[in-house]
C-alpha cells in the first residue's frame, strides 16, 4: 500500500501536480483510497489523488510518498512557516500557534509509512536549505536512470 500525502497549507505543490488544496482533497473517499486495489481509479495506488495530514492522521501506508511543501522550510538554520497558507479567522477561534501546527502536520506526514517514506522536495530555490538539511539528517537521495 503506497500513496501520495502532502501538507494542506502549502501553496506551491499544485504546480508540480500535487493537488493538495481543499477542493481537490475533500472529494477523496478515505476508505477506498486506503484499501482499494489498482483497478479502482480512486485508490491511493494510482497516485492521482492526495491526502493531507487531516485525511491520513491515525492511518498508515506501507510506503508514504510525502510531497514537501514551502509551508515549512529551513531558512538560515531555522524552521519557518512564513509561506504557509493562512488560517481562516472568520467565525472561528484564533489559531494559537500556527507554527506548531505546521510542525505537527509534518510529524503526521513523516510517520505514515510503516516500511518507510519517500520525500519529494520540489526543485525550488527556497527549498534548497530544507533539502540539504534532510540530506544531513540521513535521508538518501534516489538516483534517476
Amino acid at each position: 500500500r503506497f500513496g501520495l500525502i502532502a501538507s494542506s497549507r502549502d501553496k506551491n505543490l499544485e504546480s508540480f501536480g500535487v493537488y493538495n488544496g481543499f477542493m481537490a482533497t475533500r472529494r477523496v473517499k478515505l476508505g477506498p483510497w486506503f484499501t482499494s486495489g489498482d483497478e479502482d481509479p480512486f485508490s491511493c495506488r494510482n497516485l492521482n489523488t492526495v491526502v493531507t495530514e487531516f485525511g491520513c492522521q491515525g492511518l498508515e501506508l506501507d510506503m508514504a510518498l510525502v510531497a514537501w511543501g514551502t509551508d515549512l522550510i529551513r531558512n538560515e538554520n531555522h524552521w519557518s512557516d512564513d509561506n504557509a497558507r493562512g488560517y481562516s479567522r472568520r467565525g472561528r477561534a484564533k489559531t494559537r500557534d500556527p507554527f506548531q501546527m505546521r510542525l505537527n502536520a509534518y510529524r503526521v506526514l513523516l510517520t505514515r509509512g510503516r516500511d518507510g517514506s519517500i520525500i519529494f522536495v520540489p526543485p525550488l530555490a527556497n527549498l534548497d536549505e530544507t533539502y540539504e538539511f534532510l540530506m544531513q539528517c540521513g535521508v538518501s537521495e534516489l538516483q534517476s536512470f
